[in-house]
């Protein structure tokens, strides 16, 4: 029986927009411009239906702060001036300008609804007098991305304008939970700061500007080759500065950086036309199948750098004992030598999700490298600083050679 091979997803870089997209550059910006479009991660709608439903589920199941029964509702854009269930503001999804997201976010509520009982979540509560009938002790707002995180504050709003939903809120009958596949660092800041939420639960923190694994001379130059470029200055950053790098299948986020949607920019190309990456927020469909599924790779060294004066002391029995998760796990510990405990901050970190990040700190607290603090105990130090001094394993070596036509295959690993 024959596998099929996994296609891995093209470079932006490498595809046709993304050659033409750069050749809006000058020659000493090239590099710069690159770099800002392969460190994009692109995410399949398949991969964020499961990914939103899997995490929702779980929220519902183990959040210990949230009351049942709850009802579910998807964020939706709202006006300032916006007061839920009052002059036909309601919280039903009927699409609007959300790009498809917010339908995508409606359908998995009712697949999540579908899946539990009634005792833990109240169904198509559309009214206030349903919610005040059933009883309901949460509101779990759904959304799939907070990048400036200005649309889950306004929704919030909304509803506490209500002199009712405001009154429970206040006496403690009703608290608020918002729920994200993915937040930028800026984003979540802002909703969290805002304390209009009782929780916030996100799968995937970062993917924006200070979650990339850039230099601090490479951020500067990305951020000056934005604002050079775009067309509107003030809006070189995306929406509100967020500094977005996440591009979902289905819509392309407005807080990406305006010269990675714009149509029109200070282009460099003989013919003074701007060539744009993603128009507007739309991709090309022959651009998304080619993207779908692409992430920047990691650089394993950024997590064990900054540990000071490090001696081998040759234990390494992480190795033995993890070998399949050993990258991620021997990355939280760097992490948390430089003094990253909060599992969102690690998660970015490491580029996994937020539950990945909560169980690695688990397993490592298991094998009793780190404490109940998220502290490095004097086990996981020794294992560290061994795992970081163990030279790589190479099965097999070869001679190299020095022609200049010796085939690349056959050189040694590096």
């Amino acid at each position: 029986m024959h596998m099929r091979a996994v296609r891995e997803p093209a470079r932006p870089s490498e595809t046709h927009q993304g050659i033409e997209w750069l050749s809006n550059f000058g020659p000493r910006d090239t590099d710069t411009a690159q770099q800002l479009l392969d460190s994009l991660h692109i995410v399949s709608e398949t991969t964020f239906r499961q990914g939103l439903r899997e995490h929702l589920g779980s929220v519902l199941a183990g959040e210990a702060s949230m009351e049942k029964p709850a009802a579910l509702y998807g964020v939706r854009s709202c006006k300032p001036t916006d007061t839920m269930f009052i002059n036909n503001v309601s919280p039903q999804v009927s699409g609007g300008d959300g790009g498809g997201s917010e339908l995508i976010v409606q359908n998995i509520i009712r697949d999540v609804q579908r899946s539990l009982d009634t005792s833990v979540v109240t169904r198509n509560a559309m009214t206030i007098d349903l919610l005040r009938a059933r009883r309901a002790r949460s509101l779990l707002f759904v959304s799939d991305y907070a990048g400036s995180g200005e649309e889950s504050l306004a929704y919030a709003r909304a509803w506490l304008r209500n002199a009712t939903v405001r009154s429970w809120r206040s006496l403690k009958l009703v608290r608020m939970h918002l729920v994200l596949f993915a937040a930028t660092t800026t984003g979540l800041r802002r909703i969290r700061a805002s304390g209009l939420y009782d929780g916030v639960s996100v799968l995937h923190r970062g993917m924006d500007f200070p979650s990339a694994q850039w230099h601090t001379d490479e951020l500067w130059r990305i951020r000056k080759l934005c604002e050079d470029y775009a067309r509107r200055p003030e809006d070189s950053a995306g929406w509100s500065g967020s500094e977005g790098l996440l591009v979902f299948e289905h819509t392309v986020p407005n807080n990406l950086p305006s010269i990675l949607r714009q149509s029109r920019g200070r282009t460099r190309r003989p013919d003074g036309k701007w060539a744009p990456f993603f128009e507007h927020r739309t991709a090309p469909p022959g651009l998304m199948r080619d993207l779908v599924g692409y992430r920047p790779e990691r650089n394993a060294e950024l997590g064990l750098r900054g540990m000071g004066r490090v001696q081998p002391t040759g234990s390494g029995k992480l190795h033995v004992r993890y070998r399949g998760g050993i990258r991620d796990l021997v990355e939280v510990l760097g992490h948390i030598a430089k003094g990253h405990r909060h599992p969102e901050q690690l998660a970015t970190d490491v580029s996994v999700s937020v539950p990945m990040a909560r169980n690695l700190v688990l397993q490592a607290q298991k094998l009793g490298l780190v404490d109940s603090q998220t502290r490095l105990t004097d086990a996981g130090w020794k294992e560290l600083r061994a795992v970081k001094a163990k030279p790589r394993v190479v099965v097999s070596r070869l001679q190299g050679s020095q022609e200049p036509y010796y085939p690349g295959t056959l050189r040694e690993s590096r």
